[in-house]
């Protein structure tokens, strides 16, 4: 939300630049609308194996992400 906040800033961003962010926020809301929507169908074909698969997967990409930032910032801490 604060990213929302700063990209339509009146002192730094137009009314058009403010209107395309204003668009691709609604526009990101409807893909994220569509998906929500369709999460049932999508659980009926995957089945409960297939959404615990995908949750294990999304678990360990998680997990590395984290890793990856606490280590760039032990690294960034040191260098100063």
């Amino acid at each position: 939300m604060l990213a929302a906040v700063l990209m339509t800033e009146n002192a730094r961003y137009n009314l058009i630049e403010q209107t395309q962010t204003a668009a691709m926020m609604l526009a990101v809301l409807v893909i994220v609308l569509i998906l929500l929507l369709c999460a049932s169908w999508t659980h009926r074909i995957i089945g409960n194996s297939g959404a615990s698969i995908i949750s294990r997967i999304m678990g360990l990409i998680l997990a590395s992400v984290a890793t990856a930032n606490v280590l760039s910032g032990i690294k960034e801490y040191f260098t100063l």
